[in-house]
């Protein structure tokens, strides 16, 4: 990840609060397909799973705060 300025770090985490919908501080696959399609709407299904997998580094099944801010902030 490249070395982000406190404003982007705000950024990342006010994008990941919009999408973490349900408020328990882990974005699922339901929450993921709903920020996929903010951004992309014609994903298809089976790039969203892949999508999904490779964000969720330690495999739990939830993107986390650090996952997100991985990837969002490689974007």
């Amino acid at each position: 990840m490249t070395d982000l300025t406190d404003e982007e770090i705000e950024e990342i985490q006010e994008s990941f609060e919009y999408f973490d919908t349900d408020g328990n501080g882990r974005i699922d696959y339901k929450e993921f397909v709903r920020l996929i399609g903010a951004l992309d709407s014609d994903m298809p299904e089976e790039e969203m799973k892949i999508g999904f997998d490779i964000i969720d580094s330690d495999d739990n099944g939830y993107i986390d705060l650090n996952e997100f801010m991985e990837w969002w902030g490689d974007r």
